[in-house]
């Protein structure tokens, strides 16, 4: 049974009102919702800051992410969920490790179980860094399909760098970015799981919305086995078995 394996693509940050204690004149806290992490809000020169979200609705959350983060690995967070923008009566996860990767900027909390609450803040902090920034925020719940992906999925470097080759034989490079991908299958998927979240996923997302990806939950490093990218390739569930279905997923990381 998989306890590990987890994808997230309903992102309740996208609907929120967004706030922070403080921001740039021109990196404000709704570039939070811009689909490129690589246009980041700024809490400015400063080693502590926090980004409130607040619903007229309750929403349930079982995680928030903050892709492009600029943390270091010395960086803590604070996970707040109350009815009250602030306040910590329905969670509050005390200061922990926010365990981001340079090299990935990834901010991944896993809450211990879901909360359901109309304001969620999270609050960031960092003695080394001299400028706290966030790109990309998510925050939703997550699915932890019955199996993990089946063996011979990848998971690596999609380089967009182009080579040319030149009359005389040099070799010309265009750099570009250089995003992460995956493809993975999901099978033996039973029918309630087909219903209730591939077509969700298909419906939502499709090839044009974000998902989270996260190969293991339990790893002490979130950004190296995590990816928030965008579908190239989403192939509609199979049914392959009576009771049974997969689905194949092609994503690109998002820069």
């Amino acid at each position: 049974m998989n306890t590990v394996f987890k994808i997230g693509y309903i992102n309740h940050a996208d609907t929120a009102v967004l706030s922070a204690n403080a921001q740039v004149g021109t990196k404000p806290v709704t570039l939070l919702t811009d689909p490129h992490p690589a246009r980041r809000w700024s809490a400015g020169l400063t080693t502590s800051a926090w980004i409130n979200m607040a619903w007229t609705e309750p929403r349930t959350i079982d995680c928030v992410a903050l892709m492009g983060s600029s943390h270091s690995a010395a960086g803590l967070c604070r996970v707040t969920a109350s009815d009250t923008s602030g306040a910590t009566d329905l969670y509050d996860s005390g200061d922990v490790p926010a365990r981001v990767d340079p090299r990935f900027g990834y901010l991944i909390h896993i809450l211990p179980a879901p909360v359901t609450t109309r304001s969620l803040r999270l609050s960031l902090s960092d003695p080394t860094v001299p400028e706290l920034r966030g790109g990309r925020l998510f925050a939703g719940p997550l699915w932890t399909p019955e199996r993990s992906p089946s063996f011979g999925y990848d998971f690596g470097r999609a380089p967009l760098s182009t080579q040319t080759i030149g009359r005389a034989g040099q070799t010309f490079v265009d750099r570009r970015g250089n995003p992460r991908a995956t493809s993975f299958t999901l099978g033996l998927v039973t029918l309630e799981e087909e219903r209730t979240h591939l077509r969700e996923i298909q419906r939502l997302c499709a090839t044009s919305d974000d998902i989270l990806v996260i190969f293991d939950a339990s790893d002490p490093n979130p950004g190296d086995v995590s990816i928030w990218g965008i579908a190239k390739d989403l192939q509609r569930p199979r049914r392959d078995l009576a009771r049974y279905h997969s689905n194949t997923f092609a994503i690109t990381e998002r820069l």
